[in-house]
């Protein structure tokens, strides 16, 4: 199912056209991210998830084919760059155009799209290992630092007042901490078994965004611990599924669809996760599956779709062998 280049080439017209509407349009919660159109609205930057799949995916297929069969490498189009450079450039640009939104969380998921598949891309998978170790210090050493000088300013300054609010959310009960202490509060209020479905108390005035961002923590509070455990079982066996699915694939291009899907969705559960639970700084990363939004819901959906294809091709490639093999017989 390889997506022509004429293809991929009108997809990034619309997912670059999308970002930079939405960057001209009003800002939402601090980020111009979403395209207004009347009684609904779009997110780009949901969309560039499932894009960079595919587009990263297609990019990365055809260079370990050139290699494989010993190509020459890619005439020079523009001064010494190659098309594939030029398309390296594209990508990166798209990464810059939801950083300035600004949306932290949207960059980072769309980053971990491109790192990973570039990294799944090689055969040295212990330098692949020592590669995330490092970017995991890195943040790491980065968010300890950050306690003690403000990198943003102006506009930005709102950032920074999370990360301050992360270390230390009830002394900043009233503003940036409300977030992640009423969270505390939901969690705690649902314990084991929680207080019941639709009997939430935090999400009645007191959480804000309980449909998106912290729908978890009104979930944990409902259904309480043992029903959060099953809730967050089901979407990690969604995610191990797709996962497996890309290994069984003998085509790199299927494998790497599918591990970029896995990695988006898999790191939307673990910052909203860690966003709710106060383990990393909050992000504005919706739930998959389970948060309110149009747009996620789409690409999530579509995703699936794109998997079960692959995994359907594949079914269909094994029955195939096996009835060669006994016709062999």
């Amino acid at each position: 199912m390889l997506v022509s280049n004429k293809l991929m080439g009108i997809g990034y017209g619309v997912v670059l056209l999308g970002l930079v509407w939405a960057r001209m349009s009003g800002a939402v919660n601090g980020a111009a991210g979403w395209i207004n159109m009347g009684p609904i609205s779009i997110q780009p930057s949901e969309f560039c998830k499932l894009f960079l799949s595919l587009y990263c995916a297609r990019l990365l297929a055809q260079r370990e084919q050139r290699i494989y069969l010993r190509l020459p490498d890619p005439a020079p189009v523009w001064g010494k760059l190659t098309a594939e450079h030029i398309r390296y450039i594209a990508i990166a640009g798209l990464l810059l155009l939801i950083l300035i939104e600004p949306d932290l969380g949207g960059f980072m998921i769309n980053s971990c799209i491109v790192l990973i598949l570039w990294l799944a891309s090689r055969r040295d998978y212990r330098w692949s290992v020592k590669v995330l170790g490092g970017l995991a210090l890195g943040a790491i050493l980065l968010s300890q630092l950050m306690r003690f000088f403000n990198p943003f300013s102006g506009r930005l300054e709102y950032m920074y007042r999370r990360f301050t609010a992360y270390f230390n959310p009830f002394q900043y009960s009233n503003a940036e901490g409300k977030q992640l202490v009423n969270s505390y509060y939901a969690i705690s209020n649902g314990g084991f078994i929680g207080r019941g479905l639709g009997n939430s108390i935090q999400k009645r005035g007191y959480l804000p965004e309980p449909y998106t961002d912290f729908i978890l923590s009104v979930i944990a509070e409902e259904i309480g611990f043992i029903g959060t455990l099953v809730v967050l079982s089901l979407l990690a066996w969604i995610i191990c599924r797709i996962i497996l699915i890309g290994i069984r694939s003998k085509n790199t291009y299927n494998s790497l669809v599918c591990y970029g899907i896995g990695t988006f969705m898999m790191a939307e559960a673990l910052f909203n996760i860690g966003g709710v639970s106060g383990l990393i700084p909050i992000t504005g990363v919706t739930l998959p599956f389970v948060s309110y939004g149009g747009s996620s819901m789409i690409v999530l959906s579509l995703s699936l779709g794109i998997v079960m294809n692959i995994s359907a091709n594949q079914r269909r490639n094994r029955e195939i062998d096996l009835i060669s093999a006994t016709k062999d017989i």
